[in-house]
């Protein structure tokens, strides 16, 4: 993709320029570029004026590409693109959009909606488990407004300091003295101590798209989530074959696809 066919937009009221994130051009061209000749179905959820519908048109040129908005599109297009309007948390209305654009399903689809955690964890789900083909790449843009207290379900980070703990710290002042080393089972209890009592937990921000993301994570997870002796639940595979995070933008491939564990 060129930087010069996405103009400026906005999230809520704040500006955005996409011309200053180029890893996000750099990963369609990456993972869309080797198929933009093949008849893919395409669905865009949050498209306002239609500047990146034009765009998807022209350089997707066998495509048919459909778009979902709050508000109708006022451009215009040729017979591959088609339009529709509503949320994108509606999964009845998504369902409806399968059926009559892509009843095999899509193989790409790019959000950039409402960008708030809830509404878009909800059509990820329901698109990668019902609507996305095996080895189909699902893109979300500008995952980072959960970190904007403006936001509705931002706020901003304020992360701990990457150190050990009171108890951490003693116990491996403790496990280094002479008195402690002297004594073997002295030296066994402070190194049972400092396995047993390591710090477990990191409180990461977890707010709208950032918790979002973060549960993406997990799903990457899942086999480790799972495993028969260390995990919970019944052993299974993640529905997601791999996932790069960038700043801003998120490119996940749905497990299942013959070549997803290479396009990496």
């Amino acid at each position: 993709m060129t930087a010069t066919t996405i103009p400026v937009k906005t999230i809520g009221d704040i500006p955005i320029d996409k011309m200053g994130l180029a890893h996000y051009f750099r990963n369609y061209t990456e993972f869309l570029g080797p198929r933009r000749h093949e008849a893919l179905d395409m669905l865009e959820l949050g498209v306002a004026r239609g500047d990146s519908l034009k765009h998807w048109e022209s350089w997707l040129p066998n495509a048919r590409i459909t778009g979902l908005d709050i508000n109708p599109c006022a451009a215009s297009f040729g017979e591959r693109v088609r339009c529709y309007v509503g949320e994108q948390q509606d999964k009845a209305l998504l369902d409806r959009i399968a059926a009559e654009r892509a009843p095999r399903g899509f193989d790409v689809i790019i959000d950039d909606a409402a960008h708030v955690g809830q509404l878009a964890r909800i059509s990820f789900w329901h698109l990668l488990e019902h609507h996305l083909k095996p080895g189909g790449l699902y893109f979300i843009e500008d995952w980072g407004t959960g970190y904007w207290p403006q936001y509705p379900d931002g706020k901003h980070y304020r992360p701990e300091s990457p150190d050990l703990s009171w108890h951490e710290r003693m116990l491996d002042r403790a496990h280094k003295t002479g008195a402690v080393r002297g004594l073997y089972p002295l030296r066994k209890l402070t190194g049972w101590l400092r396995w047993n009592l390591v710090r477990r937990r990191f409180h990461g921000h977890d707010r709208g798209m950032v918790g979002f993301v973060k549960e993406l994570v997990d799903e990457c997870g899942a086999e480790d989530m799972t495993h028969p002796t260390l995990g919970t639940g019944a052993q299974r595979s993640s529905r997601i074959a791999w996932m790069r995070v960038s700043l801003g933008h998120v490119v996940v491939c749905k497990a299942g696809g013959e070549d997803a564990a290479t396009l990496h």
